[in-house]
């Protein structure tokens, strides 16, 4: 089981920055397209105005022909439209956006729910924002996300990670439309999120009650630190993981028929380094 991981990685790439000079025709109008995750309400004259927590002192004034807004008031959307034109007063900007489409983003339309300060994967890691969509788990961290969803062609799972701003908007980060990917598994099988500490990111294949796979990932370094076949029981304390693998080769104790030699290891989430931490046993 060691070493399947090694395959499954994808490096680390940066996103370019693509400027289009301003132009006619459908193309060029294509470039010109924003996209806006906020809030619509009306206004007391009647009218509808957008904001962002993203963008601090910036109105939008959405209009579109069809009406669709009307029925999307005081709930979570994602709008894109193109900006016609901005408009400076009383120190606030103002945007007037011609809206193409309205997509709303609350579990009241069955997009996703939200829940706060939630364990995810091994005992001791960090406590994440989950946004569970109808085919997707994004797991939302100060500084990362990890989104999990099905393979479209298999059983298996998709895990992409990737890091985010304070200015960047959670939905737009758990839809992949922001951020800077990291890492990915395209199609993990067994793979599963097994939890994020600091910048470590732990990744398990396999039965969590049985002998398995874990691997850890130092998103910061973009170093793969851990590739173990482990026992259950692994967790994080102090800025360490700790666990027991299985001894592969080498000297070991003898154990009785059914059960696997097995070392107290642990690993320095800092430094990458993994040390034995007691003595070794059978299992289970």
């Amino acid at each position: 089981m060691r070493r399947m991981f090694t395959r499954f990685m994808a490096l680390a790439f940066a996103l370019g920055v693509c400027l289009v000079l301003p132009g006619v025709g459908q193309a060029q109008e294509e470039t010109r397209k924003t996209t806006v995750y906020g809030m619509l309400r009306q206004t007391p004259q009647g009218g509808i105005e957008l904001t962002s927590a993203q963008e601090p002192g910036v109105v939008y004034v959405p209009f579109d022909r069809g009406s669709i807004m009307n029925s999307l008031l005081d709930i979570k959307v994602r709008v894109r439209g193109v900006v016609r034109e901005i408009v400076v007063r009383n120190g606030v900007t103002y945007k007037v956006l011609a809206v193409d489409d309205v997509t709303p983003m609350t579990a009241e339309y069955g997009a996703t729910t939200i829940e706060r300060g939630k364990a995810a994967g091994l005992p001791g890691t960090d406590l994440a924002e989950v946004h569970a969509y109808h085919d997707r788990t994004c797991y939302f961290y100060p500084r990362y996300a990890v989104v999990e969803s099905l393979a479209g062609y298999s059983d298996g799972h998709v895990l992409k990670v990737s890091a985010h701003t304070a200015a960047d908007s959670p939905d737009a980060v758990c839809e992949l439309a922001q951020g800077r990917p990291l890492f990915e598994i395209p199609n993990g099988g067994d793979f599963a999120f097994a939890g994020l500490s600091g910048d470590t990111l732990f990744v398990t294949n396999g039965p969590a009650d049985g002998l398995h796979g874990l691997m850890a990932v130092n998103l910061a370094a973009q170093k793969q630190t851990l590739d173990a076949t482990v026992i259950p029981g692994a967790s994080v304390a102090s800025g360490s993981l700790a666990y027991g693998e299985k001894i592969e080769s080498g000297r070991k104790p003898a154990c009785p028929a059914g059960k696997t030699a097995t070392r107290p290891m642990r690993l320095d989430l800092k430094t990458g380094k993994a040390a034995p931490a007691g003595k070794d046993s059978c299992w289970p």
